[in-house]
């Protein structure tokens, strides 16, 4: 009874877990400007205009929101980009 309690209980955190990771994606996105984009520069570094995810040097949360982010992974990873379209608009945040 104790374990499948447990386990009932993690599933929505899991789930919270994993919103909280795409909103993290979307932030540093849209925000290119912000603090933590700088830092996550300053850290990983980046190559064709994304972040990089930094490999094995990376932070367990960085892996993460990469992991999201770019597809890697399996059972369900990478749901963030199918999920996002980006429109050109005036032109100022897109490059061709």
């Amino acid at each position: 009874m104790v374990l499948l309690k447990f386990v009932l209980t993690a599933l929505p955190v899991a789930w919270f877990n994993e919103a909280l990771l795409g909103k993290w994606c979307w932030r540093l996105l849209i925000d290119r400007g912000g603090l933590w984009y700088r830092v996550l520069v300053a850290r990983y570094g980046v190559r064709d205009g994304r972040l990089e995810d930094g490999g094995r040097n990376g932070s367990i949360w960085w892996r993460e929101v990469s992991r999201i982010r770019d597809r890697t992974g399996g059972g369900g990873d990478g749901w963030f980009e199918g999920c996002v379209v980006r429109r050109v608009g005036d032109g100022e945040s897109t490059l061709f």
